[in-house]
């Protein structure tokens, strides 16, 4: 059984990472530990790795899209097409100019992963939420029928995006993402590099945190974190 124990020495500050929120994360991860692929330590640690470098050490619930004006050049390919949008949407320092993260997210995920073009919202409205950072509509609906399937409750994430930002509903997401892309089957295959990077790769393809992706869970599966959970 996972329990908070475990879970506090992956999040360790208790300022901003709450008791409550790690029990609420831990009861859900037990209770389908094994209906959602998660049943050996190899598994479990390269699926907490992942969601460490999602949503950080404060485990923030919102995509965080605070970007500088050259950061939306370096990131966002229409914002490398066009810079003059990213001269407007971008944080300019100097001029104290706030990026326009609403713009942004309309922008950047325009006719992707099931959203409109930016004029509907859609990037705004499902941007990434939850512990795997669950993006685009398509991805919001895809995970109804399989949270339904797997808890027995009807849940509308598309009707009401926000609900994948609580922390019962953050987990639930993370662990449907896991098991719909199979990533437990890549993660049987070893610790090494190449392991975590095939992973990455399925949940954050553009990211440039690869290497400390598998940083993290070779420290935590060094220090066998979750080894005794498998006894």
């Amino acid at each position: 059984m996972i329990t908070k124990r475990h879970l506090r020495k992956v999040w360790k500050n208790e300022t901003k990472v709450s008791e409550d929120y790690l029990v609420i994360i831990s009861k859900e991860l037990s209770m389908k530990i094994s209906e959602c692929k998660l049943d050996s330590e190899l598994r479990l640690s390269h699926f907490v790795a992942q969601l460490v470098k999602e949503v950080g050490p404060g485990m923030r619930m919102e995509e965080n899209l605070n970007y500088s004006v050259q950061g939306l050049k370096s990131t966002f390919r229409v914002y490398r097409n066009r810079p003059e949008l990213a001269e407007k949407h971008g944080r300019k320092n100097a001029i104290n100019q706030k990026a326009n993260q609403e713009a942004i997210a309309n922008n950047a995920y325009a006719m992707k992963i099931g959203n409109g073009d930016a004029s509907t919202g859609d990037g705004w409205k499902y941007r990434g939420r939850g512990m795997i950072q669950l993006t685009g509509k398509g991805n919001y609906l895809a995970t109804e029928s399989i949270h339904a399937n797997i808890w027995n409750e009807n849940t509308s994430f598309s009707s009401s995006p926000q609900l994948v930002a609580q922390p019962k509903y953050a987990i639930r997401t993370a662990m449907i993402f896991w098991l719909k892309n199979k990533l437990y089957l890549k993660a049987d295959k070893g610790a090494s590099r190449t392991v975590t990077d095939s992973i990455t790769r399925v949940i954050n393809k553009n990211t440039d945190s690869y290497g400390q992706r598998h940083e993290i869970f070779t420290e935590l599966y060094k220090k066998g974190i979750f080894k005794e959970i498998f006894k």
